[in-house]
């Protein structure tokens, strides 16, 4: 044994590569006759600068997914597993860029130096590495920061049919995170070339950029590539809260996501089930989603936060894809197509949307000011339905839809203007309290416009108790009256 210690061999790591050969191309799904102890998400060379994943298996050969030119594969070419997950690269100074879903930059700017390389595919963080969540997130849509608040780590799902503003909640959450320490992921799955290009340009006029970085498949873009991005925006998020950050992740859009499985599924040759669906998507997409969470500091400390968007049709919740998605969230936020046609901006419906565990991380002064307020403007929708009416009420009804009147008029909220905490303090206590009571919509909409700037200029104290404390304590419903009796003597009413 001495004298193999002493041996002038050096002694070298074997790395063993297994051979395989084409057998059949199909679009992009290739079919290999060999690698037999090959794993699923394992990466095949396939020549010419072409990569592939390891996406299943029947009785005889392995299916892989080309990652490239799929016109550079030649039927007979002898292929090399190699033995490492797909990986793609990271680095901090990717905010601000746009990539694919290889990493690759897309956006015509300088090559990013890589300094670390991530799976794609891997399990989510186990139990024992999460914390408990118990910090609020504000988006900036006043009628989900007050019915269906957000939580970091949480899994909130915006659903609704095609053109009702979707995205339009999703990009005032990324722009309302701009000089709040949290780190934006826009994940594009099938949107246009021109819907991308005028995202970037709204980001970019309300200086969102600087945290936040974009990882696209377009339409045009391989359906493997839109399979896989989200994959990709999950683990960078999962790689950014290593490190201790905050990441808001946008699911631009997932049921565009399910149809790219879907096609991959029927090149796969496996059998198709609910709305052509395969039997998995259920599995493949909780997969994804369950990487969201807030994480103990023996892991980094940070959050994931994951805001999915899905598309229905006229409406119908109990779609496969939908229901499949809700029970995977911890809430909804969906917007309705008759609310839209009405003209209330956001056409978030509150009847439907719930958020399952952002009550409790809501600030106190939110949920005191907005007790009775769910209850109350939904009773008022009904009763507008049933009476189209505002007058021969009973007593109770009257001041329901007088209320209700002045509730849809505060909610109502245009793209790119995020309303602060202290803004929609102020706006819920001139509800609770009638201020507004019988003004008229102009009256109504300078009020919502101009309260808060009046504030800035007059009661930065009161700005400053509420974003400390965030509880309706004496000295914020004082200084709440005395706001409201100075901007109202500034009208001279």
């Amino acid at each position: 044994m001495s004298s193999l210690k002493s041996s002038p061999i050096p002694l070298f790591k074997m790395k063993m590569q297994e051979k395989g050969m084409i057998k059949d191309i199909k679009e992009i799904i290739v079919r290999i006759e060999g690698l037999p102890t090959c794993l699923n998400g394992q990466i095949v060379n396939l020549g010419d600068d072409v990569k592939g994943i390891i996406m299943g298996f029947d009785q005889d050969d392995v299916l892989a997914l080309a990652l490239g030119d799929p016109r550079k594969l030649k039927m007979g070419r002898e292929i090399t597993g190699v033995s490492e997950p797909f990986k793609i690269p990271v680095s901090d100074s990717m905010m601000g860029r746009m990539i694919t879903a290889l990493g690759e930059p897309c956006d015509n700017g300088e090559p990013i130096v890589a300094t670390d390389h991530i799976p794609v595919f891997k399990d989510s963080m186990p139990i024992t590495s999460r914390a408990r969540i118990d910090e609020y997130l504000p988006i900036g849509t006043k009628i989900v920061d007050i019915f269906t608040p957000i939580s970091k780590g949480q899994r909130q799902l915006i659903l609704g049919d095609r053109m009702t503003g979707k995205t339009s909640v999703a990009i005032d959450a990324v722009v309302n995170q701009k000089g709040r320490n949290v780190t934006c992921i826009y994940c594009c799955v099938g949107k246009s070339l021109s819907a991308l290009e005028k995202l970037v340009g709204t980001f970019n006029r309300a200086g969102a950029l600087d945290h936040t970085l974009l990882i696209v498949a377009t339409d045009s873009a391989p359906v493997g590539e839109q399979y896989i991005v989200p994959f990709a925006a999950a683990s960078i998020a999962e790689y950014l809260a290593t490190k201790g950050r905050d990441v808001l992740v946008v699911f631009d859009d997932l049921t565009k996501h399910a149809w790219s499985y879907r096609q991959l599924s029927l090149l796969l040759e496996r059998p198709p089930g609910r709305e052509a669906y395969p039997g998995d998507i259920f599995y493949v997409q909780t997969q994804l989603m369950e990487r969201a969470g807030k994480f103990d500091k023996k892991v980094g400390g940070g959050s994931v936060t994951f805001l999915g968007i899905a598309e229905t049709q006229q409406g119908d919740l109990t779609g496969y894809i939908p229901s499949n998605l809700s029970s995977m969230c911890d809430g909804q936020v969906y917007l309705s197509s008759v609310i839209f046609s009405e003209g209330f901006r956001p056409a978030i419906d509150i009847t439907i949307s719930l958020s399952i565990v952002g009550g409790r991380t809501q600030p106190q002064v939110l949920k005191k000011l907005s007790s009775t307020l769910r209850s109350d403007f939904a009773k008022y929708n009904e009763i507008v339905k049933l009476s189209k009416l505002s007058s021969g009420l009973s007593g109770e009804a009257e001041r329901l839809v007088r209320k209700g009147e002045v509730t849809r008029s505060v909610l109502q909220q245009g793209e790119l203007e995020p309303s602060p905490l202290a803004a929609n303090v102020m706006l819920l206590w001139a509800i609770e309290k009638g201020f507004l009571v019988g003004k008229d919509d102009d009256y109504k909409k300078a009020f919502v416009k101009d309260i808060y700037p009046f504030a800035e200029q007059h009661a930065q104290r009161l700005i400053d108790a509420i974003n400390e404390t965030q509880d309706l304590t004496v000295d914020v419903s004082q200084g709440l009256e005395k706001l409201m009796a100075d901007y109202f003597a500034s009208l001279g009413g």
